[in-house]
Parts: structure tokens; C-alpha cells; sequence
């Protein structure tokens, strides 16, 4: 990705190289900024007079380093889209060190815009020198200088710098470790982090036991990690950690991360064990309160369903709360479904549970920012809020002051589009349909991220040999926020008859049968193939996958073959269906997949309202 954004690989650390600066001196340097902070100095100034300034993360595709982009720059960086993600030149800086090596960042050209970081590896700079002083254009200083005054390249009055006498730390006398630069293959590492979400201790069991477990979000400048801890542990971390406030975290083991139940993008994770350290820290200045991401809400269409996001957005409606009972379980939970707007002209729904949504008291027309909202895609397009998730009214974003701005003085009298299809067959769906060979020319799929269309096609061919699989039945407790969900792995018959799930260790009389049927749709266009799920198929035979096996097992070859009718019902029926085309490959060929992720009777009145309309406007 450094390649394709063209960035200046190594020159992070090369500007701090005795033996190599030389070689950037007067040249210009392209990096990509992987965070933003703003610092707002006019109230400590106590002149009114503006004096915002950008704390910055840098890489350049191999190094990461902190900056400072001077309130002279700013006004050019508000005018021209800068945000966390961009690509920059920086054209003129200067070098400063404290317990940070920081770049003062005096004059810069946003270069491009980009919604993805650099993936690559990356190496900090302070982790770099420290291993390498020898190196070192500034010679790492006295490590007891104050971060802010470094960074702000001023004095600050003598009673600022006035601190009560604490017993030194012994995490102060070593490097702290960006939390993105950790990996299992570090021995010794001390990060300082930020309390970012703390949850509930949570009690679990399986066919080995049972226990409790308690999982917290640490975070700093760089990134965010998930920590856990189990049992008599859990109850200590319970006590010793407190959201919000900094702490030093050293010794824990990082392992894999498992993305199915946190939805950060950090490849590894802590896990808290007897030999974790733990120290609160109180110069809290460089760490951030909480990191986010943003997704614009005209972009969540394009997104994948159950995917994790932040978004902000406008309060413009707040409903009652209401109740809904699980069917897995029969625990009734609290939901109260709320309304944002943002500046793309588009508004959604996003839900919020149990204690979170009965003590929702933001008010409308507030600026609202949720981090680890989820994708559901049931009638159209809407989001709710995770266990794991927090939101913040108002906060002190670059993105937040934006919106309020626009919406005080335009978005107040907007009208917005919906994410929301109330009804599969309306008008707007057919106006927004393709057909077949439409798809296919726009090369929709093709992509890295998956693509999302409407077509109306008929049902021309089933393949009934493998059209459904045996799957785990287990119900998984995510937490006491949401209800639960189901494992549907794939499960194993095994030697004595019983039918094994690997990941939940448990064995079954019985599978639970799921679909994974594929058919061939074709239009006057053309013709392509599909694969539905579980809901889809369920919808479309009226049976559940288990209760069609069955039916084809029972199959004979005299005239009551109940299974094959049902077969011929369908097949030549026309239905609407809404379809994700995404890229898969195969034994080198790449191809297109496409999936119904919904599936409705055609609207025959919809249909011959839209053909008057389209006649209409030929004729007019």
C-alpha cells in the first residue's frame, strides 16, 4: 500500500539518522497521517485568540513518527479536506525530542485523500533509536522534560510545570512502546495507555467447565487493543482498571486477536495473566480519549452486512424505548432506536440496549459519534449499537464541529434520503434495479470491497445435490446487552453416531440442517449464478433446510415425489432480488460471487406503475 500511495519509505527514520539525513535535507517527505488530535491553546492563551495546532501520527509506509502541525498550516488543511487517513507532502520542518522524537510540521501540501491506512508493518521511530542511540541526529534527551512543552515549542509558566512529589515510577525509567508496534515476538514492552471501554465481568461454560471472564480496550496515539482476563484474575483487573483513566501496562502475553468477538482491526491481543503488570499513569496529556474511524453514512449501502464501524452524525429523532423477547432464550431486552443525519444528505437508525438506551438523555440536534456500531441489513440498511461500543455527545473532534456548523445553518432544513426499504418493492427499488448484463459490463464485484444491486430475474435451475450442510445449534451468550447468537459451524458425524462441533467442544444426537443452496437466474439480458443462505432459502421454499432433506430422501420414482414438485413450484418464477457481488479466486481465475441477501415476490402493481411512469416520460 506505501507503493500504491507513493509514500517516502524509510524517511522517517532517516531524517534521524546521523548517517543518513543528509540525504533528505531540503527534499520533500510523503507520508500518510495515521491520527489526529487537535490542541486548542486560546483558552490557556486568555486572549480569545485562535491557536489551534494538530497533533499527528505519521508513517511512511515503514516508520511511524509523532508531529506537530504548527496553527499556521491550519487554515490550509481545514480548506483542503485533511483528515485522519490523508496523504501528505510535507514540504518544511524541524526536529525536536523530549521523551518522543516529534517533527514540527511548518508548511505541507495534502496530496490525496484515501479511507484506508497502510497496512504494512510498521516500526517506530522511538522504538528504533532507542534499541539504536548511537544513531541518534538528536541524542535522545532528558527524558524528564515535559511532553507538552516540547511539542508546543513554548514556555509554560513556572506554576504549570509544578507537580506534586510522587514516588518514581519504575515504568518511567523505560521506553514505552506504541500499542500498533506490539507483536507476540517482543519480550519486553511497557505501553501507556487509556482505559477506552471496560466491560462487565461475564460467566461462561462449556462441556469443560465453566468461568468468568472480563475484557477491557486499551489505547493510545497509534492504535486500540483488546486485553482479557480470566477468572480470579478478572475480578482483579475488575478493580484495578477504571475507564477512562492512563495506565502502564507491561507483561501480559499478546496473542492472536479473535475477531469474532471484538471488533478492532489490531491483529493481536493481551491477555492479562498473574505476571501483569499494571501502574496508573497521570501525565495523561498524549494519550487520547477515545479513537475513531468514521464512516460516512452514504457509505454504509457499500458496506458488508454485520460489519463493525464509527459513525457521527446529527441527532434528529429520538424514540420511546421499547421491548423485544429473545427467541433463543425468552429474556426480554430494552431497545430504544434513534436517528442521525450527517452532511452526505442520508440518515439512519441506530438501536441502542437495555441500560444504554433507558438512560439515553442526548438531546435533538446534538452531534452524536458511536464507535462499534454494527451493519444489519433487514429491510434496508440500519445500525446498532455493540456491547463493546460507546458513543459520546459532542465530542471535541475536528468531524463534530463540522457537522454542527453545517447543520445549524443548512442541515436543520434538509430533507434526507433512508437507508431503510420500508417496503422491497417500492418505486425507488425499481428505479435503482439492473439487469444481468448491466452488472456484469460495470464489472460490480470486481472490487476490494463488495458491491451491493437490485434485479428482477427468474429462477431457471436448482442444484439439489448439496443444498444444504449439518450445523452446530449452540446458543452463544455474547454478553448481557444483546441477545444471543448461534454458532452454525459446521459440525462432523462421528465414529458413535453423534455429531461433533470443534469450536464449542460439544456433541450432538443430531444436527441442525442449514441452507447453502445454489441456483441460475436469468432476465433478457443475460444469466448468472447465486448462492442463498439460510434466511433466503427459508423464505424461498417455505421448509427449513432439515425438512427438505428429508422430502429428498423420500423421494421415489412414482408420482408422489412431493420434493421435486416443490423443486418445479419455483423454478421459472420471477422475484426480485437484491444481490452482493464480491471477488473470489480460485486456483488462480478470478471470478465474481454473488449472494441474495434478500429475496421478494415481484409487486405487480409497482411494476405497472413504473412502466405508466416510464411511458409517461416518453410521451411527455
Amino acid at each position: 500500500m506505501a507503493e500504491a500511495y507513493g509514500l517516502s519509505s524509510g524517511a522517517l527514520k532517516g531524517i534521524l539518522s546521523k548517517t543518513e539525513r543528509q540525504s533528505f535535507e531540503g527534499k520533500p517527505i510523503t507520508v500518510q497521517v495515521t491520527n489526529i488530535k487537535i490542541i486548542d491553546q486560546s483558552l490557556e492563551n486568555g486572549n480569545g485568540d485562535s491557536a489551534v495546532k494538530y497533533r499527528v501520527l505519521l508513517n511512511d509506509g515503514a516508520y511511524s513518527l509523532h508531529g506537530l502541525i504548527t496553527s499556521e498550516c491550519i487554515p490550509y488543511c481545514e480548506a483542503n479536506g485533511f483528515k485522519k487517513t490523508s496523504v501528505i507532502i510535507i514540504k518544511d520542518y524541524s526536529l525536536v525530542t523530549t521523551q518522543k522524537h516529534i517533527m514540527i510540521i511548518n508548511n505541507l501540501e495534502v496530496k490525496f485523500q484515501t479511507s484506508n491506512k497502510s497496512t504494512n508493518t510498521l516500526i517506530s521511530c522511538d522504538s528504533y533509536y532507542a534499541e539504536h542511540p548511537e544513531d541518534d541526529y538528536l541524542e535522545l534527551a532528558n527524558k524528564s522534560q515535559k511532553l507538552e512543552s516540547a511539542e508546543l515549542n513554548q514556555a509554560k509558566a513556572p506554576q504549570q510545570q509544578q507537580q506534586q512529589p510522587q514516588k518514581a515510577s519504575t515504568f518511567q525509567q523505560r521506553h514505552v512502546n506504541a500499542i500498533e508496534q506490539l507483536s507476540p515476538y517482543q519480550n519486553q514492552w511497557v505501553i501507556k495507555a487509556r482505559v477506552s471501554y471496560k466491560g462487565d465481568i461475564r460467566k461462561w461454560s462449556n462441556a469443560r467447565g465453566e468461568g468468568k471472564l472480563f475484557n477491557v480496550n486499551f489505547l493510545d496515539e497509534s492504535d486500540e487493543i483488546r486485553a482479557t482476563a480470566f477468572n480470579d484474575l478478572a475480578e482483579k483487573f475488575y478493580q484495578e482498571l477504571e475507564e477512562g483513566k492512563v495506565y502502564y501496562i507491561s507483561k501480559a502475553r499478546i496473542q492472536q486477536a479473535k475477531p469474532q468477538f471484538s471488533h478492532l482491526s489490531h491483529p493481536y491481543e493481551l491477555a492479562l495473566d498473574r505476571d501483569t503488570n499494571v501502574e496508573e499513569c497521570f501525565d495523561t496529556t498524549d494519550v487520547p480519549k477515545i479513537h475513531f474511524n468514521f464512516t460516512k453514512l452514504n457509505q454504509i449501502e457499500s458496506c458488508e452486512p454485520n460489519s463493525i464501524i464509527d459513525v457521527i452524525g446529527v441527532l434528529k429523532e429520538v424514540n420511546p424505548v421499547f421491548q423485544i423477547t429473545a427467541k433463543s432464550t425468552g429474556k426480554p431486552f430494552d431497545r430504544r432506536n434513534i436517528t442521525i443525519v450527517d452532511d452526505s444528505n442520508f440518515a439512519i437508525t441506530v438501536g441502542l440496549w437495555n441500560n444504554t438506551a433507558v438512560d439515553f438523555d442526548t438531546s435533538e440536534g446534538s452531534v452524536i459519534a458511536f464507535k462499534g456500531c454494527k451493519i444489519q441489513d433487514f429491510a434496508g440498511r440500519s445500525l446498532t449499537l455493540t456491547h463493546a461500543g460507546s458513543m459520546m455527545a459532542n465530542p471535541d473532534t475536528a468531524e463534530a464541529y463540522q457537522l454542527k456548523g453545517w447543520f445549524d445553518n443548512q442541515g436543520v432544513n434538509e430533507n434526507f434520503k433512508t437507508l431503510k426499504n420500508e417496503n422491497s418493492s417500492n418505486q425507488n427499488l425499481i428505479n435503482n434495479r439492473k439487469s444481468i448484463l448491466q452488472a456484469q459490463e460495470e464489472n460490480l464485484g470486481m472490487s476490494e470491497k463488495p458491491d451491493f444491486f437490485n434485479i428482477k430475474a427468474t429462477v431457471n435451475f436448482f442444484k439439489t445435490e448439496n443444498f444444504c450442510y449439518p450445523a452446530c445449534n449452540n446458543s452463544l451468550q455474547s454478553s448481557s446487552q444483546q441477545p444471543s447468537t448461534t454458532c452454525n459451524r459446521k459440525v462432523v458425524e462421528q465414529p458413535d453416531g453423534t455429531w461433533r462441533c470443534e469450536k464449542c467442544d460439544i456433541n450432538f444426537n443430531e444436527p441442525h440442517y442449514r441452507y447453502i443452496l445454489n441456483c441460475s437466474v436469468m432476465d433478457s439480458s443475460g444469466q448468472l449464478w447465486m448462492t442463498l443462505f439460510d434466511q433466503e432459502a427459508n423464505k424461498l421454499f417455505g421448509k427449513t433446510a432439515g425438512e427438505l432433506l428429508t422430502l429428498r430422501e423420500q423421494q421415489t420414482n412414482n408420482e408422489n415425489n412431493v420434493f421435486q414438485d416443490l423443486i418445479n413450484d419455483i423454478t421459472m418464477k420471477e422475484f426480485n432480488f437484491r444481490l452482493k457481488a464480491r471477488q473470489d479466486s480460485y486456483n488462480g481465475v478470478v471470478r465474481v460471487r454473488y449472494q441474495a441477501m434478500t429475496i421478494n415476490d415481484v409487486d405487480f402493481n409497482a411494476e405497472c406503475e413504473h412502466l405508466c411512469s416510464e411511458l409517461d416520460s416518453m410521451l411527455h
